[in-house]
């Protein structure tokens, strides 16, 4: 049986569509932080069970093609508090902290007086995706990588982890 370019049946398929993506959205993409709340917007009602690579591939699709939702406001400064993640709706408060998180950086990395990096080392949605894809790829990689939780079973807490690694940066991501 073959499967089409875009059917996702393993992390190595889903690292491929991410980077597919990646590559295809150009200057037009969604800000990072609206596509984070696009895709928090879906999770509300979903079932509990883990999502398995389809499912995940099937999320990130349709908040690419949900409408704009305006952006985050920006965080306060100082630490963010991200929510473990046993379920959908654990993961769509993680997504909504993450896009105020991406809008502080945003608004930090922009300001002319006292500039900073922030703490994301992507700036854009195709380098977000795409250190997302470079991060999967990496720990789907056998033997699994010394210290890194396991990415597969694909459960809620391990998207939770493959988002916080794909923000990059210093934080390094737990389940």
């Amino acid at each position: 049986m073959t499967h089409s370019r875009d059917a996702v049946a393993s992390g190595a398929d889903f690292a491929a569509l991410l980077a597919r993506l990646a590559a295809a959205l150009g200057p037009d993409a969604p800000a990072v932080d609206d596509f984070l709340l696009r895709w928090a917007a879906l999770l509300p009602g979903l079932p509990a069970a883990a999502p398995g690579w389809p499912g995940l591939a099937a999320q990130v699709r349709a908040a690419l093609a949900a409408p704009p939702t305006g952006g985050a406001v920006p965080a306060a400064d100082g630490p963010t508090d991200e929510p473990d993640v046993c379920g959908p709706d654990d993961l769509a408060a993680l997504l909504e902290v993450l896009a105020a998180d991406f809008a502080r950086h945003r608004t930090a990395a922009a300001d002319v007086v006292r500039p900073t990096a922030g703490s994301w080392a992507h700036h854009t949605l195709p380098d977000v995706l795409e250190s997302w894809a470079a991060w999967l790829t990496f720990a789907l990689g056998r033997p699994r990588p010394l210290g890194l939780p396991p990415v597969e079973p694909v459960t809620w807490a391990a998207v939770a982890m493959q988002v916080l690694a794909a923000r990059g940066g210093s934080r390094r991501p737990t389940v």
